[in-house]
């Protein structure tokens, strides 16, 4: 029996296309009208464009791009993957080959990394950006101060991939930035405890929530005071590295 969310989703249109990118065939889908909305998946050799699936409901008013980052997917495979700067020119040559003004863009885990980058290099194109569980580059943290743009960071608490701290730094090091976390994910003893760093499927209703809430309002949303419990823990975890770097 197909219950609400399935019914939802195959009522969305996904058409996937390629396009040429310098040396690069660059794969990727679309879906929805509206503003424009990117989303990057992670590291995983297995991901692609379709673990945005869960989160499809977000073409309802956007213009959903998603696509295959180089050596993923359907998009080229060089013997060794690009790094986050490569793909992120990549990103933003797609981009322009698409006629796009200002883009939103979510990552996932790497995706988040990757999108940090795009918006480092290219920030008058980006009006915000949504970092679930994302990886980053020490060297980007002194950046961050400067770019200006409305972040939301979605965490799990008990993510052990990129661990909660990792979410601090980075809400620590955007002042434009926005901090959420969930709940425990990793209950289930039939899944791995990678589940946590993977929220946009195994979470996919509070993501879809806390993304659709915060692309209407960016700036509102940044601006709502944190949760106490948040700063708390944030504060806690503060202090047990400098217990370990005494």
């Amino acid at each position: 029996m197909v219950g609400e969310m399935g019914r939802r989703l195959q009522m969305v249109t996904t058409v996937e296309k390629k396009v040429g990118v310098g040396e690069y065939t660059l794969n990727y889908a679309e879906a929805g009208k509206g503003e424009s909305l990117v989303l990057l998946h992670g590291s995983d050799h297995r991901e692609s464009w379709r673990v945005w699936g869960p989160l499809l409901r977000l073409s309802e008013g956007n213009h959903l791009i998603m696509p295959d980052l180089l050596g993923y997917g359907g998009s080229s495979k060089p013997i060794e993957t690009p790094d986050h700067r490569r793909q992120a020119l990549v990103l933003h040559e797609l981009i322009e080959r698409l006629s796009l003004q200002k883009v939103s863009i979510v990552g996932s885990s790497w995706g988040g990394q990757i999108a940090l980058e795009y918006a480092l290099e290219w920030p008058a194109t980006v009006k915000s950006l949504v970092l679930i569980a994302s990886t980053y580059d020490k060297n980007q943290l002194p950046r961050l101060k400067k770019m200006g743009r409305p972040t939301l960071i979605i965490w799990a608490e008990d993510d052990l991939v990129t661990q909660l701290k990792a979410g601090y730094t980075l809400r620590d090091a955007i002042a434009t930035s926005r901090l959420e976390t969930l709940p425990p994910v990793a209950k289930d003893p039939r899944f791995g405890f990678t589940i946590s760093h993977k929220l946009e499927r195994f979470r996919s209703e509070e993501i879809l929530g806390q993304i659709t809430r915060f692309i209407r309002d960016p700036e509102g949303v940044i601006m709502e005071p944190p949760e106490l419990e948040d700063e708390l823990r944030g504060m806690a975890l503060k202090k047990d590295d400098e217990r370990g770097e005494g």
